[in-house]
C-alpha cells in the first residue's frame, strides 16, 4: 500500500509542476496550443550488438563461477561457446498538448504528454561449457520481457525557420511511468555429461512467467517509477495553419521514429 501511495504523490508533484509551468505562459496573448496524437516504433537494434556482448560476457563470468563453486571444477583449458539471440521491438501511441508563446511563427514551445507503449526484449539461445576431458555443461533458454508502461513527459521544443512550410526543430525532455512488465521464460533445460562415466543428465523446466515488481523486489531493488529521457530531431509540414504533420526520431530509453499529426488552435 505504500508503494502505490507513493507513486501516486509522485505522479502527482509532476503533474502539477508540469500544469503552473504549462499555463503560468498564457500571459503571453499571442500564443498558439498545438494538440497532437502520434504513434511510432521502439527499438534497441542500434546498439543490440554491445548488448549482446555484454549479456555472453556476464553469462561466461556467472557460469563459470557457479562450476567452480559447485562442482569444484577448476580446468584452465575450459572452452566456453555462446549461442545468443537478442531482439527488441515495440510501439508506442501518445497526445501532447504544446504551446508556443511566440504564437505562429514562435520558436520555441513547451510541451506536456501522455504515452502508452508495448517495449518487448527477447533472449534466447544456448551456452556451453566444455572442460578438456570432454564433459560439458550446457544450458539454454527463451525468455521475453514485455514492458507496458503509461508515462508522463514534459519537454521543450524549438522549431527552426518556423515561417517555413516544412522546417526541421530540435526537442528534449524527460518524463516518468509506471514499471509494468511481465518476464516470460520456456526451453529451459540444462544438460550434463560427465565423461569419466559417460553419463548424461538433462533437467528441463516447466514454463513460467514473473511480474517484473515482484522480481525486482525479490532481487533486492526498488521498484521506483521508470525514468525516462528523451531527445529527438524532426520535420514538421505545415499543410494549413491550422493542420500540420510531424515526423521525429531520437532516443526515449531506446530510439524511436514516430509521426503524427497536429492541430493547432
Amino acid at each position: 500500500m505504500f508503494k502505490k501511495i507513493k507513486w501516486m504523490v509522485t505522479i502527482s508533484i509532476f503533474l502539477i509542476i508540469s500544469t503552473i509551468f504549462l499555463f503560468s505562459q498564457l500571459a503571453l496573448a499571442k500564443g498558439k496550443w498545438q494538440i497532437s496524437p502520434h504513434y511510432g516504433s521502439w527499438s534497441l537494434r542500434p546498439v543490440e550488438s554491445m548488448i549482446k556482448d555484454l549479456v555472453e560476457d556476464t553469462l561466461e563470468s556467472q557460469f563459470q563461477g557457479l562450476i567452480e563453486e559447485y562442482l569444484e571444477i577448476i580446468d584452465p583449458d575450459w572452452g566456453y561457446t555462446p549461442d545468443i539471440h537478442f531482439g527488441s521491438g515495440g510501439t508506442n501511441l501518445g497526445l501532447e498538448v504544446r504551446f508556443y508563446p511566440g504564437g505562429e511563427d514562435g520558436s520555441s514551445s513547451i510541451g506536456l504528454a501522455v504515452e502508452k507503449s508495448e517495449l518487448e526484449l527477447t533472449l534466447d539461445g544456448s551456452i556451453t561449457f566444455e572442460l578438456a576431458d570432454g564433459s560439458y555443461v550446457q544450458g539454454s533458454a527463451d525468455t521475453r520481457l514485455l514492458l507496458e508502461p503509461t508515462s508522463y513527459h514534459l519537454s521543450l521544443r524549438w522549431d527552426i525557420k518556423p515561417s517555413w512550410r516544412l522546417h526541421p526543430y530540435i526537442g528534449f525532455g524527460a518524463g516518468i511511468g509506471s514499471l509494468n512488465g511481465v518476464l516470460t521464460y520456456d526451453d529451459v533445460s540444462v544438460e550434463a555429461y560427465d565423461a569419466s562415466t559417460a553419463t548424461t543428465v538433462t533437467v528441463t523446466y516447466p514454463p513460467g512467467q514473473m511480474d517484473l515488481a515482484d522480481l525486482l523486489e525479490d532481487a533486492g531493488y526498488p521498484t521506483i517509477p521508470l525514468p525516462i529521457l528523451q531527445l529527438n530531431l524532426g520535420f514538421n509540414f505545415k499543410i494549413t495553419n491550422y493542420l500540420h504533420v510531424l515526423f521525429d526520431a531520437g532516443i526515449w530509453n531506446g530510439f524511436l521514429v514516430r509521426g503524427g499529426v497536429c492541430l493547432r488552435v
